[in-house]
């Protein structure tokens, strides 16, 4: 690694873990549920946070586009933030993932633009849309909240530059740490009915397929 790429990485980590926990709160404060702020919360935020700004520098730089890591950046700390609202209250905060899908659209825009690359732009746009589409059905006939929808709206629009690796990677995350709630729910008195937060998985999976 260059002097240059551990530079950004060590800025992109320590904007994660500053930022997301921040991000989180106001997720938080949005779904009207401050009392769920906790030291706990925070700390995981701010080290999951942390790994996403690694993230966004990796993708960047297996890419070769250095204009797409304030969009992941972004994108990342979003993701996080919202599965770990989902992780303490079952709901996803809309107006947070809202705003993180438009200001991850217009800096991927920018950044895609400057460098030339519409291809990688077409491709974030198609990857919103089918993680969309494919949660849409989750949502209809898997028990998935509308919010999911959402968040896979968003989580799309980072896979412009993902690999088939990473995208194979990505769902098998999502697919294993889903049974692994499943398993847990069951172990500790729940039933099929019991709903469980899709959001840590979700975001587990974007970060995955658009890292490796």
């Amino acid at each position: 690694m260059d002097d240059s790429r551990l530079i950004v990485t060590v800025m992109a980590v320590i904007a994660g873990s500053a930022l997301t926990p921040l991000v989180t709160s106001l997720g938080l404060a949005q779904l009207d549920h401050r009392d769920q702020i906790s030291a706990r919360l925070w700390l995981i935020s701010a080290l999951v946070g942390g790994l996403a700004g690694a993230a966004a520098v990796g993708t960047a730089h297996r890419a070769d586009i250095w204009e797409l890591t304030p969009a992941l950046a972004t994108w990342g700390f979003a993701l996080v933030a919202a599965a770990a609202c989902d992780a303490v209250t079952q709901r996803i905060p809309t107006p947070l993932v809202r705003q993180a899908s438009a200001a991850t659209l217009v800096l991927l825009s920018v950044g895609l633009a400057v460098h030339g690359d519409w291809a990688g732009l077409a491709l974030s746009g198609v990857g919103s849309l089918a993680a969309g589409l494919t949660m849409l059905l989750c949502w209809r006939f898997a028990g998935a909240g509308f919010g999911d929808v959402r968040l896979a709206i968003l989580g799309g629009l980072g896979l412009g530059h993902a690999t088939h690796g990473g995208l194979l990677l990505g769902l098998a995350a999502f697919v294993v740490m889903t049974v692994a709630q499943a398993g847990t729910t069951l172990a500790r008195g729940g039933t099929r009915e019991t709903l469980i937060p899709y959001g840590p998985a979700l975001a587990t999976g974007f970060l995955v397929a658009a890292a490796l």
